[in-house]
């Protein structure tokens, strides 16, 4: 069986062709040909299918083993386990599951789970932020509303906001959690017009969290930002104003609709009102 990457004219290095055999074989498990419960073929029948030494194979197997989507018995063979048993934060097999078998139900609860971190990182950020911060996830919005057309720069800049709301919020476990859901988009696609549109709808989510650090701890959903000052600045010990959000940006505030979900590209078209996070 060919595997993506070989090339007879050039060395490949053994990591890279243990992935390789990783991502392929998840695939054809995916795709039904090694079903959950059913033992692969043996060793040496796999490494002559994907023309890799069985050392090679016997990592790419180690690999499957420990993102649990096989048990290895030793003298007994290895075996397909069920899908429940899976690491779906496991950046591989999130993805490879996101491209190949993109089922409605994962992404809504992928969606769900993006929703309610955000939510929850808003808020904490909205009672811990310190100035520099402020600054900084309004540096990072701008950016991601300049770049809102353009996925390279939209994603760098989103990513630098969901760091900083993290920082601010002091849960470095939820950022882990959302960049590691967020892996799938890369950035590029076949349908440049569909990217646009959900690039456009993580923008609003970024909005929504930003409105809520704004408008500060225990606002209710649609206060306003305490306006900056246009005069002289704040004496020593004041209060640093809220920068400015977009006009129509509501505060994300835990058990509201899950406005923007997340899809294979970040990102989904908004919940019925009856959803809740």
């Amino acid at each position: 069986m060919y595997v993506e990457g070989w090339n007879v004219h050039r060395v490949i290095r053994p990591a890279r062709l243990a992935n390789a055999v990783v991502e392929r074989l998840l695939l054809r498990i995916l795709e039904g040909e090694f079903p959950p419960g059913t033992d692969l073929p043996p060793e040496a029948a796999l490494a002559a299918e994907f023309a890799v030494s069985r050392t090679i194979l016997r990592e790419a197997l180690k690999a499957l083993e420990e993102k649990r989507v096989l048990r290895i018995r030793h003298g007994r063979g290895t075996t397909v386990r069920p899908k429940a048993e899976w690491n779906l934060l496991d950046p591989l097999v999130l993805s490879v599951q996101l491209e190949y078998e993109s089922s409605p139900e994962l992404v809504a609860e992928l969606g769900e789970v993006r929703t309610a971190l955000l939510t929850l990182m808003a808020e904490l950020a909205a009672r811990r932020v310190h100035p520099p911060q402020r600054e900084q996830l309004a540096a990072a919005l701008e950016r991601m509303r300049a770049a809102v057309e353009d996925p390279g720069p939209f994603h760098e800049a989103a990513t630098a906001f969901t760091r900083t709301l993290a920082e601010a919020a002091g849960n470095e476990v939820a950022r882990c959690v959302i960049e590691t859901i967020d892996v799938p988009h890369g950035g590029q696609d076949d349908n440049p017009a569909k990217l646009i549109e959900t690039m456009k709808l993580r923008l609003l989510l970024a909005e929504a969290a930003h409105a809520t650090v704004a408008a500060g701890p225990g606002a209710p959903a649609g206060s306003a930002p305490v306006p900056a000052p246009t005069s002289s600045p704040a004496a020593p010990g004041a209060p640093v104003p809220a920068p400015a959000t977009a006009p129509g940006a509501q505060p994300l505030r835990q058990g509201q609709a899950a406005t923007v979900p997340l899809n294979r590209h970040g990102v989904r078209t908004p919940m019925p009102q009856s959803a809740r996070v």
